[in-house]
């Protein structure tokens, strides 16, 4: 997709992402049609915003590819599988996803993509924040929140690039980008969900699979059964635990005393190791659960594998 010469563009449905991506693509000159099978107050406001920028805007009306359309780009909440969109594919009409859009953009940048079942948005906001605390503009984007979309925009427009893109990543995301590699792909847990969508358990697990696959570097949580069972799958994967000290990263006691002139009663206690080497003591950090102890693990792993400095993740915990 390029813009040498006026290319039209759908942009489907008009969530904050979809939103994000028709004014992308406005700023970009293309000639940009944005639909929404709802109509709304709210959506109504939206279209007259969107039609001040140059877009024209279908609403309350199901979607159809328009005749003169070279690509559809569509919003998470909008599924994949729609009949209409298959159509378009069939026609040879290119569709991706609003995350795809983005990396079209922003792929000069690393990323970091976290995907999975549960543990998404607390990782992603722990990453943000270690990286943050080494001195690096790395928005927190994506599922979390803050479109990534917006933040292509945000970039061109003041064109002052971030270090990283810390982007949060859904099934429906993944699904819908095709060449989004990250530096650093994270991948959480993996349970039931969103079978009504995907259909399949196998389908949704290959869906997350195909974000890890295409990144330099994977982190695993080996404490998930169905990761764990994986294994095999993935021999050049960091993986993490809580309990597996033969985990790249994992939990085990520390003595510091000798170092840091600890109490006695603080002479022996947990700490976060990472590639050999002790990280941070667990007592540090405050989040409730075993589950957010996994959190800060693949944090940790992502951040040392993103050379932040120890000092740094320490003082971000």
């Amino acid at each position: 997709m390029g813009s040498e010469l006026t290319v039209h563009v759908q942009v489907l449905g008009m969530g904050k992402s979809g939103l994000a991506a028709a004014e992308l693509l406005l700023f970009q000159g293309y000639s940009v049609c944005v639909c929404d099978e709802k109509d709304s107050a709210s959506l109504r406001q939206c279209q007259e915003n969107l039609e001040a920028l140059g877009a024209t805007v279908q609403l309350g009306q199901p979607f159809e590819p328009q005749p003169q359309v070279e690509c559809i780009v569509v919003s998470p909440g909008v599924n994949w599988l729609l009949p209409a969109l298959e159509t378009a594919r069939a026609r040879g009409i290119e569709t991706i996803g609003e995350a795809e859009l983005a990396w079209r953009s922003l792929g000069d940048i690393p990323w970091v993509g976290i995907t999975g079942t549960n543990g998404k948005t607390t990782t992603t906001a722990l990453i943000a924040a270690i990286f943050a605390a080494a001195g690096w503009n790395a928005p927190a984007c994506g599922n979390i929140g803050l479109p990534l979309c917006q933040v292509a925009l945000d970039v061109l427009r003041s064109g002052q690039a971030p270090d990283w893109i810390v982007a949060e990543l859904s099934s429906y995301q993944v699904e819908s980008s095709s060449t989004l590699a990250p530096e650093i792909a994270l991948w959480t847990t993996l349970t039931d969900d969103h079978l009504s969508r995907h259909g399949t358990f196998e389908r949704y697990a290959d869906i997350k699979a195909s974000l890890p696959r295409k990144a330099k570097q994977v982190v695993l949580n080996s404490d998930d059964p169905y990761l764990r069972s994986q294994q095999d799958q993935w021999p050049q994967a960091s993986w993490t635990s809580c309990h597996d000290l033969a985990a790249a990263t994992h939990v085990a006691p520390y003595c510091s005393s000798a170092d840091a002139g600890d109490t006695p009663e603080k002479a022996l206690q947990d700490w976060v190791w990472h590639a050999g080497q002790p990280v941070l003591p667990l007592d540090d950090f405050v989040l409730i659960g075993q589950h957010n102890i996994q959190n800060l693990l693949m944090a940790v792993a992502v951040a040392r594998y993103a050379d932040v400095p120890t000092s740094d993740i320490q003082r971000a915990i």
